[in-house]
């Protein structure tokens, strides 16, 4: 049996106890690594329609790369100590979104054809609407591996309609470490919706934004500190990027010690 990943974390308690007030409380976890993964969800640079959010000048554009070299880190630890990394990307699908309500008010909202930004080339065109051969790209530091499992979503949750339950389930995972953007949109549908099919969530809070970039940082500093309290309050737990990469080098040189 493999030792325990213990990992410290936070969530938010709405009510006084004799251990203290109402407010964020932090505590230890013991998790079984064998049952826990790291969900990457849609953390790629840009779109076909649109500029890479790498090319965001800036203090914005510096919170994003910031943010991505701390996943970066999550991300080579797990890989390091064999936990299951599972990247959840948005795709089009050939299901009619343009004619549901997600797809017409994705229009309204964002001025874009969630069909047409989506496309993707190397795809069944029977099954998917087709494009340029890499309209999604990836930092360097967050590319996925041969080994790494990929989900296609298409709407914010990566789990509606999807096979990530299938793989979560065929692969005994119970506990989601996550990561990825945007906070307030995909990020949090992905959780309620893996909290609501009894996973426990643990939110990497460093690893995420929230906001819409065209509103600035000061706003996505806002909207992600709004959610990641939500998320205490509502769903799960967080920690550090650095606290997960420590307790994934602990854990490598307890089983190295065996």
């Amino acid at each position: 049996m493999r030792s325990a990943l213990t990992l410290e974390v936070r969530y938010y308690r709405n009510y006084a106890t004799a251990d203290g007030p109402a407010g964020r409380v932090t505590k230890r976890l013991t998790l079984d690594p064998s049952a826990t993964a790291l969900l990457l969800v849609d953390v790629y640079n840009g779109i076909q329609d649109d500029e890479d959010i790498e090319d965001l000048s800036g203090t914005l554009g510096d919170l994003w790369r910031q943010t991505v070299r701390r996943i970066a880190i999550a991300l080579g630890a797990a890989r390091d100590c064999g936990l299951p990394v599972v990247y959840a990307i948005n795709s089009a699908p050939r299901i009619a979104l343009e004619r549901s309500e997600f797809g017409r008010h994705f229009q309204r909202s964002w001025g874009r054809d969630f069909n047409h930004a989506f496309r993707e080339g190397g795809v069944d065109p029977r099954e998917y609407h087709g494009g340029r051969p890499t309209p999604l790209t990836f930092p360097a530091e967050l590319e996925p591996r041969p080994g790494d499992y990929y989900i296609r979503k298409h709407v914010y949750s990566a789990f509606f309609d999807t096979r990530l339950d299938t793989l979560l389930r065929n692969l005994g995972i119970n506990t989601l470490v996550a990561a990825g953007f945007w906070a307030d949109i995909c990020m949090l549908a992905t959780a309620l919706d893996a909290f609501y099919r009894n996973y426990r969530v643990i939110w990497l809070r460093d690893g995420t934004l929230g906001g819409n970039r065209d509103e600035g940082p000061k706003a996505a500093l806002q909207a992600t500190d709004w959610t990641i309290r939500l998320f205490e309050n509502a769903i799960g737990y967080t920690a550090t990027t650095e606290d997960f990469a420590a307790a994934c080098r602990a854990l490598r040189g307890e089983e190295a010690s065996r």
